[in-house]
């Protein structure tokens, strides 16, 4: 995670590469959470998958994937906390992809 977050710093608003690196700092956040629990690393994923669907609009290559890692994302959190928000953005996220 640490090198995750030197290399998001290395990418700033603007930058080519930041979706990415915002992805893949999310990828890692999930994965922790996955195996600790850590309600904090989820909410974190969550919304550095929000940046990185901002970044990618509507004719991105990239879109589809993006809007599945977040509903993924906010499908776990529904599963863990039980809040029907949730799951009403994965269905929509789903439906849009």
């Amino acid at each position: 995670l640490i090198l995750h977050r030197e290399a998001l710093a290395l990418c700033p608003v603007g930058h080519t590469d930041r979706s990415m690196s915002l992805n893949n700092l999310a990828k890692q956040l999930s994965s922790r959470f996955d195996h600790r629990g850590n309600d904090e690393d989820l909410d974190q994923a969550i919304a550095l998958q929000r940046e990185v669907l901002a970044l990618r609009p509507v004719g991105h290559a990239n879109r589809s994937m993006s809007l599945n890692n977040l509903a993924n994302l906010l499908s776990s959190r529904f599963q863990h906390r039980g809040n029907d928000e949730d799951l009403d953005q994965t269905i929509a996220l789903y439906r849009d992809a």
